[in-house]
């Protein structure tokens, strides 16, 4: 991990998420060249493969996406830089991001534990959680996951780090559970694991062979 706050905790109250993730917060760890989390080329490379991935797993090109933990929905440029009429749902909790954005980018205030409240689409062709899970507490994470799970059409690209990993930087999160623990939790909501933090629905899993299956 660099050195900036790829993840972003995920406060209780409204009024701490209005305050955390506001337009200074955005401006430092996105566009600040110092301090934000990637540069254009380091995102527009993760987006093709994580794309070009779940379009391996379906057969076809991906159609919908549904990104949780969003921000100010810079994937949504970068999806449709391959792929310029993609469905994209965005879900962020930083009010400033909705109110901003929100119209343009079709971004929607929520968070991973609130998906079945909000106006989204049953299932999606790709599902991203992207620098926001190791932020969760236990209980936070099994009860996002197994909402999450829930919308997987195709695949899921769930960015997680486990203890074994070696990470630096911003790590103002509860301490890493062992990476048993999450391909427990995985499970448990329905997804099986491919490789690179991709994810399928265990019914699906005959979607790829079974060496590709960890």
């Amino acid at each position: 991990m660099d050195d900036q706050p790829q993840d972003r905790p995920l406060p209780d109250r409204p009024h701490d998420l209005a305050k955390r993730y506001d337009q200074a917060y955005f401006d430092k760890w996105y566009r600040h060249p110092k301090h934000r989390v990637k540069s254009p080329a380091e995102l527009a490379r993760q987006v093709a493969f994580v794309l070009g991935t779940a379009e391996f797993v379906l057969g076809r090109p991906v159609r919908s996406v549904l990104d949780v933990g969003c921000g100010e929905g810079q994937w949504r440029a970068a999806l449709r830089a391959h792929r310029s009429r993609v469905h994209y749902d965005g879900v962020d909790p930083s009010a400033y991001a909705v109110e901003r954005f929100g119209a343009r980018r079709n971004l929607h205030l929520g968070g991973i534990e609130t998906l079945d409240a909000l106006p989204l689409r049953r299932e999606y062709d790709l599902v991203v959680c992207c620098g926001m899970l190791n932020y969760l507490s236990a209980t936070q994470l099994t009860a996002g996951l197994s909402q999450v799970a829930h919308r997987v059409g195709g695949m899921a690209y769930l960015e997680l780090f486990t203890r074994e990993d070696h990470f630096e930087g911003d790590t103002n999160w509860p301490t890493p559970k062992p990476a048993h623990w999450y391909r427990d939790a995985m499970l448990t909501a329905g997804l099986t694991a491919i490789g690179m933090q991709c994810y399928v629905q265990t019914r699906d899993a005959d979607r790829v062979s079974s060496l590709e299956r960890s």
